[in-house]
C-alpha cells in the first residue's frame, strides 16, 4: 500500500495549525480555547520536539524487521498502540501515544520484512487515540481489531486529499475582501462556522466544518484598508466543543 510520503506535508499542516496547546486538545469551549493559544516560539518548540521525535524513533524502529518486531518495539520505547489502521502484506499502520504527543508509524513491507520506515505527527486521530488521551486514567491494550473505515484516520491516506482542498479553499476565498465577506462566502461553498477563535482588528480565525473535516480559517486584515491581506487554511488539530459536535464526534 504505497500511497504517499507524507511525513514533511503532516508535520507542516500540523504546526500551521497550532492555534493552541497540546494541554488543550480536550477544550470544553472556544473560551477555554482562546486561553490555551501558542506564541510563535512555543509552536517552533514544539514543530522541533516533534520532528526530532519522529527522527529518533524512525532510527530507532529502523527496517528489515517482520510486522511483529513493531508491536514489541515500540512498547519497549514506552509507547501505547491505540490503533491499528491497516495490517496488510506490505503495509502496517499504528497511531501510536506517549504522554500528551501522538503519532502513526507508518511501515511498508516486501516480502515479508520492511523496507522503510515513516513516523508522523498524527493528524487525523481514530477514536481510539482521542480517547487515550483525554483519560488520565487509560489503561493501555493492544487493539484487537482493525479501526472501522480506516481511510478516515490515515495520515498517509488523508494527506493528499487534504492539500488539494486547503488550495481549492484558499483560492475560493481570495484576499482583498472585507470582515464580513468570509462567512456567508464559507458558508455558500458548504462549510458551516462552528466557532470564532479570534476576531480583532488585524486577524480573524473560524473553525469551519464539511462532513467528517475541520478546519482552521486564519485571515489577515490591512489596519488601514481593512481588506484582508492573506488567507490561510490549516488542519484543526484541537477542536472546539461545537466543532466537535458538529462533526458528530461526541
Amino acid at each position: 500500500m504505497k500511497i504517499l510520503d507524507t511525513r514533511k506535508l503532516a508535520l507542516a499542516a500540523l504546526v500551521g495549525s497550532l492555534s493552541l496547546a497540546p494541554a488543550a486538545f480536550a477544550a470544553d469551549s472556544a473560551a477555554e480555547v482562546q486561553k490555551k493559544r501558542l506564541t510563535a516560539a512555543e509552536k517552533a518548540e514544539l514543530k522541533k520536539r516533534w520532528q526530532m521525535t519522529s527522527d529518533e524513533l524512525e532510527k530507532s524502529l529502523g527496517v528489515g524487521h517482520d510486522k511483529a518486531y513493531y508491536r514489541k518495539a515500540l512498547e519497549k520505547l514506552g509507547y501505547a498502540i491505540t490503533a491499528k489502521n491497516y495490517d496488510e502484506p506490505d503495509y502496517l499502520e499504528y497511531e501510536i501515544v506517549k504522554g500528551d504527543e501522538s503519532y502513526e508509524v507508518q511501515v511498508d513491507l516486501e516480502n515479508g520484512k520492511s523496507d522503510k520506515v515513516d513516523v508522523t505527527v498524527n493528524m487525523w486521530r481514530a477514536d481510539t487515540t482521542v480517547a487515550a488521551l483525554r483519560d488520565k486514567n487509560y489503561k493501555y491494550a493492544y487493539p484487537a481489531t482493525l479501526s472501522a473505515a480506516a481511510e478516515k484516520y490515515s495520515d498517509r491516506a488523508r494527506a493528499k486529499l487534504w492539500s488539494g482542498e486547503k488550495d481549492q479553499l484558499e483560492n475560493a476565498l481570495g484576499t482583498g475582501h472585507e470582515r464580513g465577506y468570509y462567512r456567508p462566502a464559507l458558508e455558500k461553498l458548504g462549510y458551516q462556522v462552528t466557532a470564532v477563535n479570534d476576531n480583532d482588528a488585524k486577524h480573524l480565525e473560524y473553525e469551519i466544518v464539511k462532513g467528517d473535516r475541520s478546519y482552521e480559517v486564519m485571515i489577515d486584515f490591512d489596519a488601514d484598508t481593512k481588506k484582508a491581506t492573506e488567507v490561510d487554511v490549516e488542519t484543526n488539530i484541537w477542536e472546539a466543543e461545537r466543532t466537535e459536535k458538529a462533526k458528530g464526534d461526541e
